[in-house]
């Protein structure tokens, strides 16, 4: 007479107690820690010199602006220079107070507007007076150009500078070459100032680097101090599961010993295969491979198998890194349900960006769904179900950002 199917469903969750934080992963927080020092570094050069720069415009630029206001023609196409460049100011201070870096492409633009900021404010002037302190455009729109790329390499400053010093020289030869004393006036002041931009460009070449050694630094120190915290997690993890292992294995192992159980009873065979799947476990934790969850799997699968068990598997989705603690509950699961499987189990691996499946149907008997319902688990949800002498048990992990 065929036994009536049964069919008994049990979900376990963690609720209650809130779950532990899993620990961060070293690299991830260690490249996290170098790029603020770095960041942070450089966002105050880039403020300073930014401060320095709006000071000059304000101390210096405008009363020569409001000086030139009678002296030349055109007056207004100063004032547009001189407003394109306080324009230029302002979206560099709104970026930097409110910690958003600009990309290199957004510098380049504005370095553009800074140099035909110049070029349009200096049309006015005549070619004589050019590159002195009639001509106010020439040298604070060098230092907007310093301000923008300050993070950007010693080469890419300079070309950017000269680019600009060559717009004035192409103006000069257009407004007519004046006399000989008065272009070389006009040179030395050229030189001195685009001499003085790119002694502050190597200065910024210098921070950069020693921002970037600092940050490294960082990311040492960091990935030392989480290497150590997760070394003693570890440690103690393992002292905690060695002592849950002696809970089961020794009595196990005695009663093997002093014949107290039988190694023929099925319930005594199902025990130890199931701590020699907690213990090919625990061993397979220590291994370095890239995926940590189908090693430690693989390390039941194998265990099942050597009982003559025939085992499946099946993974779909790409490596994840799941934490340990979380590993550990989704493999013992596993490992259960195998160690006790008497012919034949099927192990399903499921990875997407919102949570980990384990699962695995074996025809086990239905006391190990108790057993499984039992076990505290933190991190995971559990569900079981027996049906026709099946068991199918599943545990998932739920990612903190799917």
């Amino acid at each position: 007479m065929a036994e009536p199917a049964t069919a008994i469903a049990t979900t376990h969750a963690a609720g209650g107690a809130p779950t532990p934080a899993l620990p961060d992963e070293p690299d991830a927080a260690a490249t996290a820690t170098a790029e603020h020092v770095r960041d942070r570094l450089l966002r105050g050069a880039q403020l300073a010199a930014l401060i320095v720069a709006v000071t000059i415009q304000l101390t210096n630029c405008l009363p020569q602006l409001i000086t030139n206001r009678d002296r030349f023609g055109h007056w207004w196409m100063e004032v547009a220079g001189f407003l394109a460049l306080a324009s230029v100011a302002a979206v560099m201070a709104t970026s930097l107070l409110r910690h958003r870096a600009w990309s290199n492409r957004l510098a380049l633009v504005l370095a553009g507007v800074c140099i035909a900021a110049s070029v349009v404010a200096s049309v006015p002037v005549p070619a004589r007076l050019l590159l002195v302190a009639d001509d106010w455009s020439f040298g604070i729109a060098g230092w907007y150009i310093l301000a923008l790329l300050f993070r950007n390499r010693l080469p890419v400053i300079g070309g950017v500078l000269a680019l600009h010093a060559a717009a004035t020289v192409a103006e000069i030869a257009v407004k007519g070459m004046p006399e000989r004393y008065i272009a070389a006036q006009m040179g030395m002041a050229a030189v001195s100032v685009f001499g003085f931009q790119i002694a502050v460009a190597l200065l910024a070449e210098l921070l950069r680097r020693t921002a970037g050694a600092a940050g490294e630094a960082a990311e040492r120190e960091e990935r030392s101090r989480t290497d150590e915290e997760i070394a003693q997690l570890t440690h103690r993890d393992h002292q905690e599961r060695y002592a849950r292992l002696l809970d089961t294995t020794v009595p196990l192992l005695t009663g093997l010993a002093y014949g107290t159980l039988d190694p023929a009873d099925d319930a005594v065979r199902r025990r130890s295969a199931i701590e020699a799947a907690r213990m090919r476990q625990l061993f397979a934790e220590t291994d370095d491979v890239s995926d940590r969850l189908l090693h430690e799997l693989r390390a039941g699968i194998d265990v099942a198998e050597r009982q003559g068990v025939s085992v499946q598997l099946a993974v779909r989705g790409e490596v994840r890194d799941v934490p340990h603690p979380a590993r550990r509950e989704l493999v013992d699961l596993a490992a259960t349900v195998l160690a006790s499987a008497r012919t034949t189990a099927r192990a399903t691996v499921v990875r997407t960006r919102a949570a980990v499946r384990v699962s695995v149907v074996a025809d086990a008997p239905p006391e190990v769904a108790a057993a499984i319902e039992r076990t505290h688990r933190t991190y995971t949800e559990i569900t079981t179900t027996t049906k026709n002498r099946k068991l199918w048990a599943e545990a998932v992990w739920l990612t903190r950002s799917p």
